[in-house]
């Protein structure tokens, strides 16, 4: 009897989870980007929006009605005192909307038939949302090789790259809690390749 898989992909910032799902979307998957989502929300869920001004101030949003991102974020990841807890208000009021919206997705996809269908966020534990998957993929590597993704790509210091990562459960404390771990230190077809096995143990498991 098949049945239908939901998989979180979570990683700490950096690790290359976003690679990771770019492959599962290759081999045929649907992909679910939690940020993705979120930023869409964000800037067409008027009722989302009214929130994030409500609470942050109508600095949020630039005049075009595009999220003000930028701002938002060096507010949120800020070390000052005044941004404490911000990041979390932040969260607590986005996630909901990105659950209901992802809930309609899930549906939309398992009535095409998918059996597995994957979810990729960082803060899967730190939302508490880890009880919503069958399985819970960590997406992890060296440290350095963390700062040097955000350093080339993101264009972010190591005191930005430093102050996100301190927002997020170490990646010890995830990999026990996790079915399934991708060490993202090698080559991309070193990657390839450990994604695949886990992908075929996740079709077995689906059919069973």
């Amino acid at each position: 009897m098949e049945k239908v898989l939901l998989i979180g992909i979570t990683g700490n910032f950096g690790t290359g989870k976003t690679t990771v799902c770019k492959i599962i979307e290759r081999f045929g998957y649907p992909v679910i980007y939690s940020d993705f989502l979120a930023r869409k929300l964000m800037e067409t869920n008027q009722k989302l929006k009214n929130k994030i001004i409500e609470t942050f101030g109508k600095e949020a949003y630039l005049t075009d009605g595009h999220l003000n991102r930028k701002w938002l974020s060096e507010l949120v990841f800020s070390n000052s005192p005044e941004s404490n807890g911000l990041l979390a208000k932040l969260n607590s009021i986005v996630h909901p909307f990105v659950l209901d919206e992802t809930e309609k997705i899930i549906n939309n996809l398992i009535s095409e038939g998918n059996l597995l269908i994957f979810f990729e966020s960082a803060l899967i534990f730190e939302a508490g949302i880890q009880n919503l998957f069958d399985y819970i993929i960590l997406v992890d590597c060296k440290q350095e090789k963390i700062f040097e993704r955000m350093e080339s790509f993101k264009k972010l210091t190591k005191e930005e790259i430093e102050r996100r990562m301190k927002y997020q459960f170490p990646a010890k404390e995830k990999a026990n809690l996790v079915d399934f771990v991708i060490q993202n230190n090698g080559t991309l077809e070193d990657l390839e390749r450990n994604v695949s096995i886990i992908v075929e143990i996740l079709k077995e498991l689906a059919s069973n």
